[in-house]
């Protein structure tokens, strides 16, 4: 589940946040979530547009076994992150400040996981 971008748009001066969305068991791929959950984000671009924000990417995540996280320039088998929670995909948003974009992850939908949004350091 991605969201297409048009690379010719140009940069907008909002600031911009990663919206990061785990959960307690990811789904095997984005077409296995609940029928729910795909309807919901669906309409996510809409919907987050309708209050003067933007997406600028996003997608669903693979599998945590199927990761390769590297410690120590080693790489190694599957993700090093907790067991009880997995990145099972992310939204990078353009809003007016924190308080916005905090207002847009409560938009996204979940199975049993919850969002966690930062601000995108820039230069």
């Amino acid at each position: 589940m991605g969201v297409a971008v048009d690379p010719s748009e140009k940069q907008s001066p909002l600031p911009r946040f990663m919206i990061l969305i785990y959960e307690r068991e990811a789904p095997e791929s984005a077409s296995a979530a609940p029928p729910t959950v795909l309807e919901a984000h669906l309409h996510l671009p809409r919907q987050i547009a309708e209050t003067g924000a933007q997406i600028i990417a996003g997608n669903a995540m693979g599998p945590p076994n199927n990761a390769v996280s590297i410690r120590d320039n080693v790489p190694i088998g599957g993700s090093l992150a907790g067991t009880d929670q997995t990145l099972a995909g992310y939204f990078l948003v353009e809003a007016s400040d924190l308080d916005h974009a905090v207002w847009i992850g409560r938009m996204i939908p979940v199975i049993d996981g919850w969002v966690e949004v930062r601000p995108v350091l820039t230069s």
